[in-house]
Formats: structure tokens, C-alpha cells, sequence
């Protein structure tokens, strides 16, 4: 993978503090209002958001952070646990630009709530 790399937080990573304690960053990081298509959030364990394949035209809103460096990723990855998997998205960022990127998508669907 080559870095920088963009990833589309929602949840509870779009707290700036939080990302700056999951990957040790010196101050807080710049997180830019951004979405991305094809997902729709769901409940889990009724405190955290998982996003799941939704419709082609459902949005999903959330913040965009440029992850620099490899470390970094694993940091986020490992904090994700393995209910999640990592995909490739489209995030559009405030302002209308489009970027390729990542996000977290829940495998675990049968542990979703109950809506």
C-alpha cells in the first residue's frame, strides 16, 4: 500500500482525541467533513456504528483523515477489532473533491441490533 492514504471515519472515530489516541499523534489531527456512497449504518451492541453494503445511492456521513504511514493503519485496524473489515470507497470531501480511500465495513451482520 502506499501512503498517504485516505479513510472515511464515522462512529466513534470522528472524534479528533480518538484518533489522535489510537495512533499517538503529537496533537490533534484534521478531520474533514466528508461521505461516501453504497453503505447505510447500523446499530451495534447499541453503542457502536457499523456500516453495511447499502444502496448504490445511500450516503453515509462521516470525516475523512489522510493516515501517512503504515503503523498508523495497523493502530486503526487493530482498534477495529476484527468485526470489521477494511474496503476501498469513493469519499467525497467537503467541497465536492472526490478521493479514493478506506473505511470499515462490519462483517459480523448477525450481531447487529434489532432496528
Amino acid at each position: 500500500m502506499e501512503y498517504p492514504v485516505w479513510y472515511l471515519f464515522y462512529g466513534t472515530l470522528m472524534d479528533p482525541q480518538t484518533v489522535q489516541k489510537c495512533i499517538s499523534l503529537p496533537s490533534t489531527p484534521r478531520l474533514v467533513p466528508a461521505s461516501t456512497r453504497g453503505g447505510i449504518l447500523r446499530s451495534w451492541g447499541r453503542k457502536y456504528k457499523a456500516l453495511v453494503d447499502g444502496p448504490l445511492d445511500a450516503q453515509v456521513d462521516g470525516f475523512a483523515y489522510r493516515v501517512e504511514t503504515a503503523e498508523h493503519e495497523e493502530y486503526l485496524r487493530f482498534r477495529e477489532t476484527k468485526a470489521y473489515e477494511v474496503v476501498r470507497c469513493r469519499i467525497t470531501l467537503e467541497g465536492g473533491e472526490e478521493v479514493p480511500g478506506l473505511t470499515f465495513r462490519f462483517v459480523k451482520q448477525e450481531d447487529l441490533d434489532v432496528d
